[in-house]
């Protein structure tokens, strides 16, 4: 797959930040052909992350990766094109995550790991409510969740949005928190790989509903 990536350009020119308030776009995923465990990538950016999942996984489950804006989730589309167990979807993941994964939760699938990587922390307080990881995704997500086989991956280098996340999760009191220090499997994203290259650390957490 890495030659398959090193083959699609990638988009030029796009912001870095987008507002997900302001996407409306509606998500209704009825799930795949079969009820192979599910990982989910939010905010897949330009899909390094993705792509090694699927090339260490495809064997045995099947992945929703995602990109609000549409340029990088077309490019992502292109990039997994020829894989039947990989639904991609643009739009805003947090506002969409009961209609990305409900169905296939109803019927009976387990969606085993969330991925939320280094997404836009959105420093502001008038902006905080733009983050993925937010109080409305938290209740949606307990919502469906069905017990705590669900894992929720956080990473990020941004230490004030991780401590602010924690307690967002510790007031919430409706899930366990993990803390962990290396990726798991060893795999990277193209910007994990660049903030350790600059010296700087990477906070990770592991959520699991009560």
């Amino acid at each position: 797959m890495m030659s398959q990536m090193n083959k699609i350009k990638l988009p030029k020119r796009i912001r870095n930040h987008v507002n997900p308030l302001a996407d409306r776009t509606e998500i209704k995923f009825g799930g795949f052909t079969d009820n192979r465990p599910i990982m989910i990538d939010i905010g897949a950016y330009r899909g390094e992350f993705s792509m090694q999942l699927v090339e260490k996984f495809s064997d045995s489950h099947n992945f929703i990766v995602t990109e609000i804006r549409k340029p990088y989730a077309n490019y992502l589309r292109e990039l997994f094109v020829d894989n039947h167990n990989v639904a991609v979807f643009d739009g805003d993941s947090a506002k969409n995550i009961s209609g990305l994964l409900k169905k296939s939760i109803e019927n009976g699938t387990l969606v085993e790991y969330i991925f939320i990587n280094f997404p836009d922390p959105w420093f502001k307080e008038k902006h905080k409510k733009r983050r993925v990881l937010n109080s409305q995704f938290l209740s949606d997500l307990y919502s469906i969740v069905p017990n705590s086989d669900t894992k929720i991956i956080f990473q990020t280098d941004q230490k004030p949005l991780f401590d602010e996340t924690v307690e967002l999760i510790e007031n919430d009191g409706q899930w366990d928190i993990e803390y962990f220090d290396e990726p798991l499997w060893n795999i990277q994203s193209y910007w994990e790989k660049m903030k350790l290259s600059e010296g700087d650390s990477v906070n990770r957490m592991i959520l699991s509903k009560k």
